[in-house]
């Protein structure tokens, strides 16, 4: 008579994402039994507050585009830990949504960008120097958006460049780095609403 052997005693492969996700789990248990109260956002994260509350950004675009006017709405969210940002840029209706904080590991400023057409980036910035915050990263820019989950696309390199110039008053200069090597620039001139 055959036995079959137990699935139990077959060899397991322990997966890095198993021992991150069994490390993360030590860690929590230890950082919740050290910790009684939720941890305060770090001091660094007041370098965004120029964003919080609600913008109205007139949009020069690089030469052959239409201008434009970005709305946006800056909240803080996880305790003041991360800012976040609803955007709507007119004509067009186009929602997104940015999400902006500090990584205390690596001693940056990071944001992420999504919006309805399926776009998506993410930045990092060393911080405020000379007066201005610069972020650079890398955004996949859908090109034609379409309803059926399938739209053509380019990746590019990107930096935001923030200066505050007064209060409620702050500009972006934004400067496209096309695959081709091309380079496009934008600015958006916010002024609080």
């Amino acid at each position: 008579m055959k036995t079959q052997r137990s699935a139990w005693r077959r060899p397991v492969r322990v997966t890095a994402a198993v021992f991150g996700a069994g490390l993360l789990s030590l860690t929590l248990s230890g950082a919740a039994g050290a910790q009684s109260k939720a941890l305060p956002p770090p001091p660094q994260v007041k370098g965004l507050d120029f964003l919080l509350g609600s913008f109205e950004c007139a949009y020069t675009p690089p030469p052959g585009g239409s201008p434009s006017v970005t709305y946006t709405k800056t909240r803080r969210a996880l305790g003041g830990h991360y800012y976040d940002t609803e955007v709507r840029i007119e004509p067009g209706s186009l929602r997104g949504f940015a999400s902006y904080g500090w990584n205390p590991v690596e001693g940056t400023f990071i944001s992420q960008y999504h919006d309805d057409w399926g776009s998506s980036a993410n930045y990092v910035s060393p911080g405020w120097k000379d007066g201005h915050l610069v972020f650079t990263g890398r955004l996949l820019q859908v090109i034609t958006p379409s309803a059926t989950g399938k739209a053509p696309g380019v990746w590019m390199d990107i930096q935001e460049d923030y200066h505050l110039l007064g209060r409620g008053h702050f500009t972006s200069v934004q400067t496209f780095t096309l695959p081709s090597g091309v380079t496009l620039q934008g600015t958006s001139d916010c002024r609080r609403a």
